[in-house]
């Protein structure tokens, strides 16, 4: 099996890019969506020793957004939250790997910190969905009614554009329609299924 990492920054649309190849049947790890399982599950008391409670909403349950603010204005808090989350997360990653994946030939693993959090040593190689700045920008704001100060902040904890595309292997422009994208996807799923392991995982 060969394991690509999808990455890209913040409304880059690799969560649209991971769900046009999941209609295809791939199969898809996501890394995001199991760290935040995993932030209001099992390491949800190591955060709140960190962070203290004022984290927790009324029903005592963990505001993401309130944790949010915290991280993306403090790199020190940001490393320590990632210190409890990310190990759990690629332990994750090592059990869902023993599944059966059927006659699939490579399989996916989505992480918007692809390369911060180290995932980028646990597969074989990383496509980058690269998108104009300005239309990034409009699609968060739309989509978590966020300013484009907001944005921006977020953005800054993310790895540059120049430092993303030097370290991919491939990327993929998603500028355009769902069409174009979708045609982007087939074009990659047969490259992908064309794929040998990488050397350093061999």
């Amino acid at each position: 099996m060969i394991y690509i990492g999808v990455t890209g920054g913040i409304g880059s649309g690799k969560s649209t890019v991971c769900s046009l190849f999941g209609k295809k049947g791939t199969p898809i790890f996501f890394a995001d969506s199991v760290a935040k399982e995993i932030s209001e599950g099992e390491a949800l008391q190591e955060i709140l020793k960190v962070f203290g409670y004022e984290i927790l909403d009324s029903s005592k349950k963990l505001d993401r957004k309130k944790l949010a603010g915290i991280v993306f204005n403090d790199p020190e808090k940001l490393e320590l939250l990632n210190g409890v989350i990310h190990p759990r997360v690629f332990r994750s990653f090592e059990e869902w790997k023993k599944q059966d994946f059927g006659a699939s030939k490579f399989a996916l693993v989505e992480a918007a910190l692809m390369f911060e959090s180290g995932m980028f040593e646990l597969v074989d190689y990383v496509l980058a969905v690269v998108t104009d700045e300005s239309e990034r920008i409009r699609r968060v704001s739309d989509r978590d009614t966020a300013t484009e100060e907001q944005v921006k902040a977020r953005m800054k904890n993310q790895i540059s554009l120049e430092d993303l595309l030097e370290l991919s292997d491939f990327q993929m422009q998603n500028n355009g329609s769902i069409a174009e994208l979708t045609s982007k996807v087939n074009f990659f799923s047969t490259l992908f299924s064309t794929l040998k392991p990488s050397i350093e995982l061999e």
